[in-house]
Order: structure tokens, then sequence, then C-alpha cells
């Protein structure tokens, strides 16, 4: 089924329900007998994301219109060795091939009425668990910075009434005037320790003695730091220490893998299995969190995947995106033999991002079943459409 139209859309939504800068970005690929397939690059925070249509019309034009809808992996190989960039790396050119391989994707479940993970070789699993994500800026409607205790607790503690048996926070990245705390490199001081160690004290209240704890820092700080914090609430619990330094260098993570108190995970700023297989083999991390918006898509992440389990390394999709990001990973962690938990993001739960599409993918009692429509199965709401910024291009 031959490609005749790739659009790229995006939505600024910075500000929305509390969220300081989001701006999702879609690729949007049609086949020849009017199939839609939808994907989506995983930039929308952080600084980055108009650089991302570009790409993806700029990859599309040359290696995407024309060409089978279901040759996914000899697409994905020409984008990656003809391009010449991708061949060094880096977010905006893999973010632009994961959505536009993850849009051939969903049309190749359309047009075989499968979901994307029975294409993929495997039975539809069991409803997989899920952890609440990034309780720093609240588990509600909207998204607030949490300075005090007592707050971290009740968003704890709602998290926990809904079922989920496992939270992740960030302790240090919100100052206590409520800012973001940009000075969090090097050693902590006494009083941010203390700061740091009454709020997970908080978490571990709220969320209950028999909730997962996952100690989120962002690679905001430098090993160090990441290691005195580590220790400092070792005692409540802690399932998993996430992204503890920057990834300029694996062994930044080697030296904090054999030192800390619990084990490390990593890997949303990692790209296609080149950039994770250094990690794996020096055993710098023990849980891998590709992104599935930048890493390289359903095709790449699938490899990723098969190199972290020759390590016995599990995997969990970073989720930080519209539903449709979540739908996409929810059918790659459905594929996968190694899948650990699954990631549903404080942004997740916002109505400036459910209101995108007609489907609205949540977990129930802390579980998400994996949807069996074909394809992905999301459909972008005509409302959310005519707020979007489109370029497109035909064959």
């Amino acid at each position: 089924m031959r490609i005749v139209e790739v659009e790229a859309l995006e939505i600024e939504l910075s500000g929305a329900d509390g969220i300081a800068s989001w701006r999702p970005v879609f690729a949007r690929v049609t086949a020849e007998d009017g199939t839609i397939g939808l994907g989506e690059l995983g930039m929308a925070y952080g600084t980055g994301a108009p650089a991302g249509a570009p790409m993806i019309l700029a990859l599309a034009e040359r290696f995407v219109l024309g060409r089978d809808a279901m040759a996914t992996g000899t697409i994905w190989a020409d984008m990656l060795r003809k391009s010449f960039w991708a061949e060094g790396g880096g977010p905006v050119v893999f973010g632009a091939m994961s959505a536009l391989d993850a849009a051939l994707w969903d049309i190749k479940g359309r047009l075989l009425e499968q979901p994307v993970h029975r294409l993929l070789g495997a039975d539809t699993p069991a409803p997989l668990r899920c952890y609440a994500s990034q309780l720093q800026f609240d588990w509600s409607q909207t998204a607030v910075n949490l300075t005090e205790p007592a707050a971290y607790r009740d968003a704890a503690a709602r998290a926990r009434d809904e079922g989920y048996d496992c939270v992740k926070v960030d302790p240090v990245m919100i100052a206590p005037d409520g800012t973001r705390d940009h000075r969090l490199r090097g050693f902590f001081t006494p009083d941010r320790r203390r700061m740091a160690r009454r709020r997970m004290e908080a978490i571990r209240e709220g969320a209950g003695p028999d909730t997962d704890i996952i100690l989120e820092l962002h690679s905001f700080t430098s090993r160090e730091g990441a290691l005195q914090l580590a220790e400092l609430v070792a005692d409540l619990g802690i399932l998993l220490i996430e992204e503890p330094t920057h990834y300029n260098a694996p062994s930044a993570h080697v030296a904090l893998r054999h030192r800390a108190p619990a084990p490390l995970a990593a890997g949303e700023r990692l790209y296609t299995r080149w950039g994770f297989q250094p990690y794996f083999e020096a055993q710098a991390i023990d849980m891998a969190q590709p992104d599935l918006g930048l890493a390289g898509g359903i095709t790449e992440g699938m490899r990723i995947a098969d190199l972290a389990e020759t390590h016995d390394i599990t995997v969990q999709a970073h989720v930080c995106g519209s539903p449709l990001a979540t739908a996409i990973a929810l059918q790659f962690e459905a594929a996968i033999t190694n899948f650990e938990i699954h990631e549903h993001h404080s942004y997740a739960l916002k109505a400036c991002n459910r209101d995108l599409f007609e489907e609205d993918p949540q977990p129930r009692d802390g579980v998400f079943e994996v949807p069996t429509r074909p394809g992905f199965g999301m459909t972008l709401r005509a409302e959310a459409e005519a707020m979007m910024i489109k370029a497109g291009i035909k064959a």
C-alpha cells in the first residue's frame, strides 16, 4: 500500500492545566486507499519541539512518500543510512524517525485489522502493572509545583486510593519557593537534604507500606549528589533510582551502579540500540527506559528490548506525551518479553492532553488493559486538529 501524503501537526499547549512547557508534535501518514497512521515525536516538553515538524517532513519527502507502508524495516534503515545526520544521532532526527515509524506501524495494523502487539507476534497479555509518575506536580487535573511535605503525602495517598502500587517522585527539582531549582549539581547542603528527606517520608506515609517508590532525579544531579540522596532515603524502600546523572558517558552511571543502595533506571535520552549498548555492556543500568517517540519508534524499540534481554535487563517505555504516546507504549510493552512496569505521567491526567483524541487511555485500579483496536486505535479529534499548526507533502 503506497504512501501518498505525510503531514506534521503540532499544537502549542504551554501553560494549559498548569503544564509549563508543552508542545506535542505528530506525524500523520496517509496511504493510497485513505488509511491513516499516526505517530508522535517525544519532545513535547523542554526546548526543541519546533524543530521536530520540519524534520518529519524532510525525512518523509526523501524516504517515505511513494513507499510501501508495509516496508517499515527497509524505510527505517534508509532513514538511518541515507539521511547522513541520523548516523550521528540526536533527538530531532531520531524523534522524527520515531514518529514516522510509528505512523507506518499504525497503518499496518489498520490495514490488517490487528493491534500492533499482535503484528509483533504477541498474545494480548494480562493487564500491565502501572505507576503514578511525577508526584512533585501533584496527582490531579492541574499541574502544581508541590513544596510542603503534606502536599506530597496527599498526592501519594490519592494515587494509592486509585489502585497504584507504585509511585514516582523527584523530591529536589521544586525549590522551597515553588520554582524549578536549577542548582542541583554537586553535593546537597544540609537544608536541601532535610527538604528531600521530609518530602520522601511524606510520600511513604501517603503511599502506605505496600507501595513501591521510584526516586526520580531527571539527570539534574551529579553522581555525588545522587548518591547522597539515594543513601538518605534508602530506608524508605526505594524500588529504583531513575536518571541519577547525565548521559554523556556511561562511566557516570557505572560508578553509581556499584555504590547505589537501589537499582538504576535510565534511557529516555538514549537513541537506538547503539545508544543503549554501552550502558548494557557496562552493566550501568538495571532497567532500560526507551522513549518510543525518540529512540527509533516501534521498529527500533523492539531491537532495544531484545538487546536488553540478552543482558538480563528489564524494560519500561518512557512515556511523557499525548494519549497517542501512551497507546504506542502499551502496544510495545505488550509485545516484549522483558516488560517491567508502565509509566502513567501526571500530565496524562490533564484535560489539555486528554482532549486531543477521541480515545482516552487510562489505567483502572493501577493496571492498564492493553487495547486491541487495529493499529494504535487512536483518533485525532477534529476540534483539536483545528487548533494545530499543519504542514504536509504529497506524492
